[in-house]
C-alpha cells in the first residue's frame, strides 16, 4: 500500500459534484492505506463517503465546512490534527462553474466561481502548511482544469481565469514550500464523469467516441493520478500539472468525420 500511515484531507469529497473527483480521490487513497478526512459542504454526503472509507478498514472523519471560509477551514484542520493525528496530504477539489458570458456576468457570479476555484485552494493550503511542516513534509494536490491552459466550452471566463490562477498558485507554493519537504502539484482534467452517479451507456458511448482513446475519464482515474502525486513515487516532482483529458486537446471535432474527410480527399485527388 502506497499511502500506509498517511492522513489525507480531501475537499468536496462527498461525491455530489458532477465529476465526483473528490470522492474518487478519497476512495483510491483509502484503498492504498490512507486514513481520510472527508470534507464537503453537505454533512450527509461527507458522512456517506466517510462510511465507505471505514468499510475499507481505514479511519475517517467527516467534516462539513465551507472551504471559502477561512475560519471554518482553520477549525476543520484543527479537528483533523486533533482527532486524526495530523495531515500529510491535501487535495483541493472543490469547484464551481457557471455558463455565463462576460457581458452578462455579475460581480456575484464572478466572485462565487473564483472563490470556490481559487480562494479555496489558497485558504486550505495555507491552513495545512504548519501541520505538514510538523510532520516533516507533505503533498498538496489541486484539481485545476484544462480550461486553465486554454478556455472552457462548458462554463465561462470566471472558471478559466480561476483555474489559470490555481496553476500559478501551484508553482509559487511549490517554490516556497520545497525546502520543507512539501510537494505542490496540480491535475488538469477535462470531461470527467462521476462513477457515483449512473450515466446512460449510450451517453458514455457518445462521449467516448469524441476522444482518441475511446474512453471517458472517470472519477477514479483522477484519483489514480492524485495517488501518484501524493505518493513517494513523485518525491522529485513539484510545481507541475498533469493533464488527464483522454486526448481531448488533440481532437479536431468528430474523429470519424476527421478520418472520412481525409479518405475522401485521397479518393478525389489521388488517381
Amino acid at each position: 500500500m502506497e499511502l500506509e500511515g498517511k492522513i489525507a484531507l480531501v475537499t468536496g469529497a462527498g461525491g455530489g459534484g458532477p465529476g465526483g473527483m473528490g470522492k474518487g480521490c478519497a476512495m483510491v487513497f483509502a484503498r492504498e492505506g490512507a486514513d481520510v478526512v472527508v470534507n464537503d459542504i453537505d454533512q450527509e454526503l461527507a458522512e456517506n463517503t466517510a462510511k465507505e472509507v471505514k468499510v475499507m478498514g481505514r479511519r475517517s472523519l467527516a467534516v462539513a465546512a465551507d472551504v471559502t471560509d477561512e475560519k471554518a477551514v482553520k477549525n476543520m484542520v484543527e479537528r483533523a490534527v486533533k482527532e486524526m493525528g495530523g495531515i500529510d496530504i491535501l487535495v483541493n477539489n472543490v469547484g464551481l462553474g457557471l455558463p455565463i458570458l462576460v457581458e452578462d456576468m455579475s460581480w456575484e457570479d464572478w466572485h462565487a466561481v473564483v472563490a470556490r476555484n481559487l480562494y479555496a485552494p489558497f485558504i486550505c493550503s495555507k491552513a495545512v502548511i504548519p501541520a505538514m511542516k510538523s510532520r516533516g513534509g507533505g503533498k498538496i494536490v489541486s484539481i485545476a482544469s484544462m480550461a486553465g491552459k486554454n478556455i472552457t466550452a462548458m462554463t465561462g471566463a470566471s472558471y478559466t481565469a480561476a483555474k489559470a490562477g490555481v496553476l500559478g498558485l501551484t508553482r509559487q507554493m511549490a517554490y516556497e514550500l520545497g525546502p520543507y519537504g512539501i510537494n505542490v502539484n496540480a491535475i488538469c482534467p477535462a470531461g470527467v464523469t462521476s462513477s457515483y452517479k449512473p450515466v446512460p451507456p449510450e451517453q458514455l458511448e457518445a462521449m467516448a467516441k469524441r476522444l482518441p482513446i475511446r474512453r471517458v475519464t472517470m472519477s477514479e482515474d483522477i484519483g489514480e493520478v492524485a495517488l501518484f502525486l501524493a505518493s513517494e513515487r513523485s518525491r522529485t516532482i513539484t510545481g507541475i500539472s498533469i493533464d488527464v483529458e483522454g486526448g481531448s486537446s488533440l481532437s479536431m471535432g468528430d474523429w470519424d468525420n476527421y478520418i472520412k474527410v481525409r479518405k475522401d480527399w485521397v479518393v478525389a485527388n489521388r488517381k
